[in-house]
């Protein structure tokens, strides 16, 4: 189990785990009784893939597309999904976000290509069209979504217009104060790299009077105004 589970339902994990439902012991006892269950199988593939064990997972994927019980696509998506992972091309993860623009997993296969160019550092224009494809793909995104995109952006430097559009919006729409002062500091740093420099400092100041405390939006400011003098 990874990350934070309040109390109760961590409790309810070990009393699962305890009884062996859903376990790995367990499913690979049901795989041998029947080696082309579809439910097994995926269950099976996603453990392994939780694990980290891709390979074992692939081989569950494989699994299920002989048999031929794959009726709804989805081991054929993790299929893809695996091999561009392994082979850290994201190019069939877009190709079957093309094939499936109203498809349950095309957000997932532009998220998964665009994670995959961020680490291989490549092709940042082509990452930048993935992720406004992905907040498009949103009716209502989030205030947390339009901060991280223009986060992002302003990392790659490319679309800053529409990122300032986007991170305007999230700082009107914060959940909270601690929140609110982070979309203005994407903001501000969003300005920087359009130039704004003027602009950046009267934002990042907002958060100074905010969190007079936080030392990171002091160096901030103190970033904007060095690059005056450069």
């Amino acid at each position: 189990m990874v990350g934070y589970r309040p109390p109760d339902t961590f409790l309810q994990e070990l009393e699962r785990i305890r009884a062996g439902r859903n376990t790995l012991p367990a499913l690979l006892n049901e795989f041998e009784k029947d080696p082309t269950r579809f439910r097994t199988l995926f269950t099976l593939a996603n453990k392994y893939e939780k694990k980290g064990d891709i390979l074992s997972a692939k081989l569950m994927v494989d699994a299920i597309l002989e048999a031929g019980t794959d009726s709804a696509g989805t081991a054929e998506f993790y299929s893809i999904l695996y091999n561009a992972r392994e082979a850290r091309d994201p190019l069939p993860l877009v190709q079957y976000a093309d094939a499936h623009p109203d498809g349950e997993r095309v957000v997932k296969s532009l998220r998964e290509a665009m994670y995959i160019l961020r680490r291989e550092k490549k092709e940042p224009e082509l990452e930048a069209s993935l992720y406004i494809r992905l907040i498009n793909l949103s009716d209502k995104p989030s205030p947390n979504e339009c901060n991280s995109f223009a986060w992002r952006m302003s990392q790659l430097e490319i679309q800053l217009e529409m990122a300032l559009d986007k991170v305007t919006w999230a700082v009107a729409n914060a959940p909270d104060e601690n929140q609110k002062y982070m979309f203005i500091d994407t903001k501000a740093e969003v300005l920087w790299k359009m130039g704004r420099v003027d602009e950046a400092i009267s934002e990042i100041q907002k958060c100074r009077q905010g969190k007079p405390e936080d030392d990171y939006y002091r160096k901030q400011e103190e970033k904007f105004r060095q690059s005056m003098n450069t």
